[in-house]
């Protein structure tokens, strides 16, 4: 393990680890599993399971559980996600998605005042957290599921100190809370928390016993469906109990393309990411950028224009329950080297948006990653959408609930929360789940996955996977380096160059202007990855844009 990143609190109660970790120069380092996270919480849980002999499966677990309780902004009991699993057999990708309720349809949200698919209780999706880290546990785990919640059990009954992060998270939704997130997430009288101060969640403590004792039921069929439910219908959600009860993950079958001597594994819809992910990786290779200079205007004018062309099939695409998605179009080598020719090295060329008669085929998130050196390996994203989801916090159990609602196309033709125009393949339908910028991702090299990685972000999860990718795989970065490089974010509309807030030299800045491009310093997706070295040594790292932890055994 390596010290500098992760320190291992064995002699302290879990609620009274008061120190942050912040990123350093180099990766963390472990010889038998790492966790990459965004907590230190969630790492020194990850490494207490693994000296116990839990599995990367049992960690992964354990780590959901634990940031349920310490980071219920993007982690809640109330939300949903994907992930990439490869354990024993081939890599497989797991569908836990929220679902729209059936009461729901194409129409529900037009006759709704404007914001109403972000805040408050017709913002909430059925959500699916739960059900996912059963059904990885039930298909790979090997501790018993009661053991994995022992931490987080721990520290929402007896509290955790709450961190810097997690006071600007929640101060910053304060005005969206209802009257039961306030008094869940702040001191009476609506006082907030101070960095350091300890927070105990005894609704949650109980909801969390609920799903350790009585497992799915004790939360889809029992005292915490019915909590969330109430919750919501006071607001005028058509959420049921029956829809709870028919909630089902689903495993899918990962995308895959090969792309400087691995083979990537991406997720598949109702996810857009692998499908603009595995289009940008092609066009990356064929234009040679790894042959510009590193971190030059060149490179990043050749990544903003890639991105632009890659994000530019995503409003076609869908739940492939309900819609069929021209996958095979998207990543075709016809389709590809259109944009890849329609690219200019001098200046920026915008494209026109996608025709449906162009289709020549039948019609606020976290992320973490576990991975050992025999080459098992997650990596899981959850999300709430946005932070702290909807603000509608479940007024019995304190479950956080989820906005997934505006992840679908709620008003054609108008930008959703992250100024993405949805397309009609995402509309509301019953029981359908909303299209993601998720992107969870594998990397294998012989037969053996060499690398975990994610982030949360909105769209922006998509753009730093890309680039994270790039940098280690052509560019020969280390995990951290590339991680912490800085990056740019173009989603084809708006035709904006979103780059990195205060991390590029003023030079890059003017060429990149004098190209065309319309600049937009802001935030970047945090990602969260581990690579299994040459050495065999596991090298691991998390984003300095924000909180988090590295570490392992």
């Amino acid at each position: 393990m390596n010290f500098h990143r992760i320190i291992t609190s064995s002699l302290l109660a879990p609620c009274l680890v008061l120190f942050s970790l912040r990123a350093h120069a180099v990766p963390a380092e472990g010889h038998k599993i790492m966790i990459s996270a965004p907590n230190h919480y969630a790492v020194e849980v990850g490494q207490r399971i693994a000296q116990q002999g839990g599995n990367v499966i049992d960690v992964a677990v354990a780590v959901g559980l634990s940031l349920a309780v310490t980071a219920p902004y993007y982690a809640s009991l109330g939300g949903g996600g994907f992930a990439l699993v490869k354990m024993n057999g081939p890599v497989e990708a797991l569908d836990f998605r929220e679902v729209a309720p059936r009461g729901a349809n194409k129409e529900y949200f037009q006759n709704l005042p404007a914001g109403s698919s972000m805040n408050g209780a017709h913002a909430v999706a059925v959500p699916g957290f739960p059900a996912g880290l059963f059904e990885l546990h039930q298909k790979y785990g090997k501790m018993k599921w009661e053991l994995l919640f022992t931490d987080a059990v721990a520290m929402a009954d007896k509290g955790f100190a709450v961190t810097g992060g997690w006071v600007n998270a929640t101060e910053n939704e304060k005005d969206r809370f209802d009257p039961a997130g306030l008094a869940a997430f702040f001191k009476k009288d609506a006082v907030s928390y101070k960095p350091g101060e300890v927070l105990k969640q005894p609704g949650l403590t109980k909801a969390l016993m609920l799903l350790q004792r009585q497992k799915l039921k004790g939360f889809y069929q029992g005292e915490v469906a019915k909590d969330i439910v109430d919750s919501v219908a006071a607001g005028g959600s058509k959420i049921t109990l029956e829809d709870f009860k028919a909630y089902k993950v689903r495993w899918l079958k990962p995308l895959t393309t090969e792309y400087e001597g691995h083979k990537i594994y991406l997720m598949p819809p109702p996810s857009s990411g692998g499908v603009v992910i595995l289009s940008a990786l092609n066009m990356l290779e064929k234009l040679d950028v790894k042959s510009k200079p590193l971190l030059g205007a060149d490179e990043y004018h050749l990544i903003g224009e890639i991105e632009a062309r890659a994000f530019r099939g995503r409003v076609l695409l869908g739940d492939p329950d309900f819609h069929k998605n021209p996958i095979q179009f998207l990543t075709s080598q016809d389709y590809l080297e259109s944009m890849r020719k329609s690219v200019n090295l001098k200046k920026t060329v915008a494209v026109k948006a996608i025709a449906e008669d162009e289709i020549k085929e039948s019609a606020e998130t976290t992320h973490f990653s576990v991975m050992d050196t025999e080459g098992h390996a997650i990596a899981l994203t959850v999300t709430l959408n946005g932070t702290y989801g909807s603000g509608v916090v479940s007024h019995k159990f304190g479950v956080a609930l989820n906005n997934e609602m505006d992840d679908f196309t709620t008003k054609p033709g108008e930008p959703n929360m992250y100024r993405l125009t949805q397309g009609a393949g995402n509309m509301v339908e019953p029981g359908k789940r909303p299209l993601s910028s998720m992107s969870p991702t594998l990397v294998e090299k012989s037969g053996k996955v060499v690398m975990s990685l994610g982030a949360p972000g909105g769209p922006r999860i998509i753009s730093g996977v890309l680039q994270v990718l790039y940098r280690t795989l052509a560019r020969g970065m280390d995990v951290d380096s590339a991680v912490q490089a800085p990056r740019v974010h173009h989603q084809f509309s708006p035709n904006i160059l979103f780059i990195d807030r205060q991390k590029f030299a003023p030079e890059v800045l003017t060429e990149l202007r004098n190209r065309g491009h319309k600049i937009d310093e802001g935030w970047m997706g945090k990602v969260y990855a581990i690579r299994l070295r040459n050495d065999g040594v596991l090298e691991a790292a998390f984003d300095s844009r924000g909180e988090g932890g590295a570490g392992g055994i």
